[in-house]
């Protein structure tokens, strides 16, 4: 063994470790052993970053999606985006964070993720949490919310301001989602009028109850029914479930000098040139677009710092509605499931409140945490009240392979 080797070996064994919930392979989701639990290297903070200890982390299409494409076969794997947690250390450039502030951010997309004990991040990336919500409220929203941002700032040109589109009608093809409740909480407050596409009831009394004006059911003929409603044309459209499939309907019914944005790739090409005699334009949206190419980070964290004065103000509300107790392999498999079943309304958060009650280094849990959460909960149903994640029963597993519903 190279002496250089040899050294590493004995230094990694005195570095501090932590409990970490990743893969080693690409199987199916149902397996026990889709995701595993390890103990791993604690991650130290560079000079402009924060060392964080993770509250909760919430699950997106995109963690799933990065997960199916995963191929470096046996190289440990962590997942996960959405974090809010307490800053543990900060390197010595940064002066934005001191230890014990509690922060909220999005990761990069190609670095270790917040499925883990502990996890660094540039500092510019992220923002004090809203003060008025939970750990539990608060993981499920930074990534959707930024996305929810850029449509609107990036696609429609729009500035976040209240009332600053009023007059103006949006079109958000899957209004229930992640991003659509939130996208539609932040449309009203610029004074859009808001039509959502939903199709199951639940969907539909979701999208309600965020704020849309009309719901439109996706099952029947979309056109005739946003016509009925007196918009035969819209000013804005956001795709977050299908380009390609709805490319015709966004065509004819997008407004002259309209614009749609979306964040859904394209399954077969489109035609971009339809859009030309409406002088229309189309932009995609892809958040984590900063973080993979290490440009325009710290709008990243102003957007949030914006948005949880919004949360704070009452205006914005968090979208979670289910949560699993503690970092363990089953919750992040059993969230994952759920979002890869497209049965999801709003976000789906796991909470790590019975991993640091367990563990015996971590700094102690303090308002905001769940502390009667343990790992032998089974998932919760959760309705955001004021800010807290109240508990409104216990649910069920959905299945992986059922059919897609929004």
């Amino acid at each position: 063994m190279a002496f250089k080797t040899v050294i590493g070996s004995i230094a990694d064994h005195f570095r501090p470790k932590m409990d970490a919930v990743g893969v080693t392979h690409n199987g199916p989701l149902t397996a026990d052993d889709a995701f595993i639990e390890r103990s791993v290297n604690q991650p130290q903070p560079r000079e402009n970053e924060i060392l964080v200890q993770v509250l909760a982390s919430s699950v997106n299409p995109v963690d799933v999606k990065m997960r199916s494409g995963y191929q470096d076969k046996g190289v440990f794997r962590i997942f996960g985006l959405d974090v809010v947690g307490r800053v543990a250390a900060v390197g010595k450039d940064v002066s934005r964070f001191a230890v014990g502030d509690r922060v909220y951010y999005a990761g990069k997309q190609h670095h270790d993720g917040a499925d883990a004990a502990y996890q660094v991040i540039p500092a510019e990336m992220a923002a004090k949490a809203p003060e008025n919500l939970d750990d539990v409220s608060a993981a499920a929203m930074p990534l959707t919310t930024i996305t929810a941002y850029d449509i609107l700032v990036h696609g429609f040109h729009l500035p976040i301001a209240k009332d600053a589109g009023k007059g103006k009608s949006v079109l958000i093809i899957n209004g229930a989602g992640g991003v659509g409740s939130i996208l539609i909480q932040l449309a009203k407050y610029l004074g859009l009028t808001v039509i959502a596409t939903a199709g199951r009831a639940d969907s539909q009394e979701w999208v309600k109850k965020m704020g849309a004006d009309h719901v439109v059911d996706y099952h029947r003929g979309l056109v005739r029914q946003i016509a009925d409603l007196g918009y035969p044309e819209v000013d804005y459209i956001a795709n977050l479930q299908d380009t390609t499939g709805y490319w015709d309907l966004m065509v004819k019914t997008i407004r002259p000098y309209g614009e749609i944005a979306s964040i859904v790739d394209t399954t077969m090409p489109v035609d971009l040139g339809e859009l030309k005699s409406k002088s229309a334009s189309f932009s995609w949206i892809f958040m984590l677009a900063r973080g993979n190419f290490n440009v325009y980070l710290s709008e990243q964290g102003q957007i949030l710092e914006d948005m949880a004065t919004l949360f704070d103000e009452g205006i914005l509300h968090s979208t979670v509605t289910k949560v699993y107790h503690g970092l363990t392999a089953y919750s992040i498999r059993s969230a994952f499931q759920d979002v890869a079943g497209h049965r999801a309304i709003g976000k789906v958060v796991v909470d790590f409140a019975p991993n640091i009650k367990a563990s015996e280094g971590g700094m102690p849990l303090e308002d905001g945490s769940d502390k009667e959460s343990t790992f032998s909960d089974g998932p919760d149903n959760i309705q955001e009240k004021d800010g807290q994640a109240e508990k409104t029963g216990k649910s069920e597993l959905n299945d992986e392979d059922a059919p897609t519903h929004y």
